[in-house]
C-alpha cells in the first residue's frame, strides 16, 4: 500500500513586481531630469581645440562659468555682470571654507571670445579667494 503525502512540492508565494517597477520608473524619471539641469549649465561655444591635461580623477565643478564669443558672462543659464560673479565665488569659496574640497570653478571660453573677458572673469574669481580654475578645451579628434 502506497501513502502519497497530501502535499506534493513546496509551497512557493507569488513575488509582487510591482514595488520594483515603481523604484526603476522614479529612478529613471530622476536620472532625466537631472541630466536635463545638468545641460541647462552648460551653454553653447566652442571650446578650443588644445589637447589639455590626461587626468583619470575626476573633480566636480561647484560653479561653472561660460564665456560666449561676444564676451558676456553666463552662468547656470544667465548672464551675469562680474559683480554677481565675484558674489556666486565668495559664497562658494566661503562654504567650502570648513570643509576639505577646494574650489576649483570650470571657465568654458569660447574660441573666438576676445582674451580681456577670459582675463577678467580670471582677476574676479581671483579676487573672490579662488585657487585654482579649470579651462575646458576640446581635445579635437
Amino acid at each position: 500500500m502506497r501513502i502519497s503525502p497530501s502535499h506534493r512540492g513546496e509551497r512557493t508565494l507569488p513575488v509582487d513586481m510591482t514595488p520594483m517597477i515603481d523604484i526603476v520608473f522614479q529612478l529613471l524619471i530622476f536620472f532625466l531630469t537631472t541630466a536635463q539641469l545638468a545641460q541647462l549649465s552648460l551653454a553653447e561655444v566652442e571650446l578650443p581645440l588644445e589637447r589639455g591635461e590626461a587626468s583619470d580623477e575626476t573633480a566636480e565643478a561647484g560653479l561653472i562659468v561660460n564665456i560666449l564669443a561676444d564676451g558676456s558672462v553666463v552662468v547656470a543659464g544667465q548672464a551675469t555682470d562680474l559683480v554677481a560673479l565675484s558674489l556666486m565665488a565668495e559664497s562658494l569659496v566661503a562654504e567650502s571654507a570648513g570643509g576639505d574640497r577646494d574650489v576649483r570653478p570650470l571657465v568654458r571660453a569660447d574660441r573666438s571670445a576676445p582674451a580681456a573677458a577670459l582675463n577678467r572673469t580670471l582677476s574676479v574669481l581671483q579676487r573672490a579667494g579662488v585657487g585654482a580654475v579649470r579651462i575646458a578645451t576640446d581635445p579635437g579628434a
